[in-house]
């Protein structure tokens, strides 16, 4: 019988090298190992995957090293353990075929099959724990300098020697996020039936409230029980008689309102009741999609798990939502309004490094150019009315009267601290090139509109007051105090944090819900389809390239056998 030692240098040598370097294997050490996988581990085996985090040579090497060169997968029960961990992220939206030489290997395996199955066993790994694709490349997200040097992520050959010593599960759970929004999530997806039939669409029409009757409330109706937010049909009813037919028509009753409203929270709509044109289009959105939408979401919130803190305010520019985090537990939550589409909230990575107390607020350019020149232009006395100050680029107060608002030139608008400031009592600065923050705001009602993509590109928190009792938690009572009296006296004051938390503004269109049921809120910035189609492509590329590895299996190790 051939000693683990000697299978692991021949199963490196398994393509077109001598037999003399085989045997040479009784001579295997650490060195020679790492010179060999940098010198011919590409060729040794066709079809190896390409590792984003590490080199393939590497992570390989240290996990055999680790197991001081052992064979791994000649114990049919370990490899079995692998196959179900493998068909298992199914759940997490991942495609298991994508390991599929792995998925379909039977022990005993040959040399090259040993260093493809390890090596897909890293792979699948890395896309659970840092993401199926590279986010740069899809939907970058700027980070902080001050950030980049946070501990990363377990190693992949860690992970996977986790694996060997507790059991190949451990490896898998210990990659999977532990943030609780994607477990959510992926619990949610596994309660989905991921193969429903597509069905008509609701064609449009004219609005449809309570009471009304029309043809689309049928299958309206039908559509919301397959989908398990009704339970009775609606009532039909004769709605014209001709000669030979009694024509019957569906009205709107309160059963298929009361569903009607549970599926327009769900799809993060306002829940009003009425039957118009975004409720039709998301009553459109097929199962098929909604399957592939909770699939985009987990791999968002696998790159957002893989760069997170433990303390962490996370905030979902699409639900308008923010939350603050001290490892997976939420200590704080409120909801946001975020950028509109036309003027996006940035994704990126950053922290909290001050308060601003009573701020004023300076008019970004852009919506002065857009926003208030035109108002200006059309009520003289807009500046005046709203407590605007104009001032010089020297910080000189200037008469708005005698500006040329058609072609103002160095121009700077101020408003000063007050309760019709648009910042509120309190801004929360954070490092980034944007010009972006999180800040309080009179704007009140509006955060009982579903959609609250309203903002100029910041963030405008509900609860302001209360993130920044959590921020000032660990001061001291003197300190404390010291903010009050600042914050009541209505004057401009600065708070340095120096452990504030960090912040990760991401975008993410799916969740699940109070009862542990998918739900979803528009796609306001577009971005679901490209993302959908990046994920579909390498599904298919990869389903090539698995099929090239099987044609190759066999002749891939002919010279090792005899």
């Amino acid at each position: 019988m051939i000693g683990h030692r000697t299978i692991f240098f021949q199963l490196l040598l398994c393509s077109v090298f001598t037999s003399s370097a085989v045997r040479a294997a009784d001579n295997l050490t650490s060195a020679n190992l790492e010179q060999f996988l940098a010198d011919h581990g590409e060729q040794s085996c066709t079809s190896l995957p390409t590792l984003r985090s590490v080199d393939l040579h590497t992570a390989l090497t240290e996990l055999y090293v680790s197991t001081a060169y052992g064979a791994l997968w000649q114990d049919p029960q370990l490899l079995t353990v692998l196959q179900t961990e493998l068909a298992e992220l199914i759940l997490d939206g991942l495609d298991p075929e994508e390991y599929g030489f792995a998925l379909r290997a039977k022990a005993p395996v040959d040399f090259c099959a040993e260093l493809r199955i390890t090596s897909q066993y890293l792979l699948a790994l890395e896309h659970l724990s840092r993401g199926r694709l590279a986010q740069e490349q899809h939907e970058p997200s700027w980070q902080a300098d001050a950030l980049r040097s946070a501990p990363p992520l377990p190693a992949l050959s860690e992970l996977a020697t986790t694996g060997l010593r507790e059991g190949i599960s451990a490896s898998f759970e210990q990659a999977r996020p532990a943030l609780r929004q994607y477990r959510d999530l992926r619990a949610a997806y596994a309660t989905m039936d991921r193969h429903t039939p597509s069905r008509p669409t609701v064609p449009p029409g004219p609005l449809l409230r309570p009471g009304m009757s029309d043809e689309r409330i049928e299958q309206i109706a039908k559509q919301l029980q397959q989908d398990g937010f009704m339970l009775e049909a609606p009532v039909t009813t004769p709605a014209s008689t001709s000669s030979s037919t009694i024509a019957a028509t569906w009205r709107y009753d309160a059963a298929l309102e009361d569903a009607l409203r549970l599926f327009q929270a769900n799809q993060g709509l306002q829940v009003d009741g009425i039957i118009g044109p975004q409720t039709i289009r998301a009553l459109n959105i097929s199962p098929a999609q909604r399957v592939q939408q909770v699939q985009i979401n987990l791999e968002r919130l696998r790159w957002i798990n893989a760069r997170r803190s433990e303390y962490l305010l996370l905030i979902n520019v699409a639900s308008g939502h923010i939350q603050l985090l001290r490892g997976n537990d939420s200590i704080w939550q409120a909801r946001v309004q975020a950028g509109r589409p036309r003027r996006p909230t940035p994704a990126m990575v950053s922290h909290i490094n001050r308060v601003t107390l009573n701020p004023s607020w300076t008019v970004p350019p852009t919506i002065l150019r857009e926003d208030i020149l035109p108002q200006i232009r059309r009520n003289p006395d807009y500046l005046v009315e709203r407590g605007i100050h104009a001032l010089d680029a020297q910080g000189n107060l200037l008469d708005p009267q005698r500006i040329d608002w058609n072609s103002p030139q160095g121009i700077i608008l101020r408003q000063p601290p007050g309760p019709t400031n648009p910042l509120g009592q309190m801004v929360f600065r954070l490092p980034n090139p944007f010009s972006i923050y999180l800040h309080d705001t009179p704007s009140q009602q509006l955060f009982l509109q579903a959609n609250r993509n309203l903002s100029s590109g910041c963030v405008r928190v509900e609860d302001a007051n209360g993130l920044a009792d959590h921020l000032f938690f660990g001061m001291s009572a003197s300190q404390r105090q010291r903010i009050a009296e600042q914050l009541a006296s209505g004057q401009t004051h600065e708070v340095t944090l120096t452990n504030g938390p960090q912040v990760i503004l991401a975008y993410w269109t799916a969740f699940a819900n109070a009862e542990g049921r998918p739900a979803f809120v528009p796609d306001s910035y577009g971005l679901d389809g490209a993302l959908g189609a990046a994920l579909a492509g390498v599904r298919t590329a990869q389903r090539v390239d698995i099929g090239e590895i099987a044609m190759q299996a066999e002749s891939g190790c002919a010279l090792l056998e005899g």
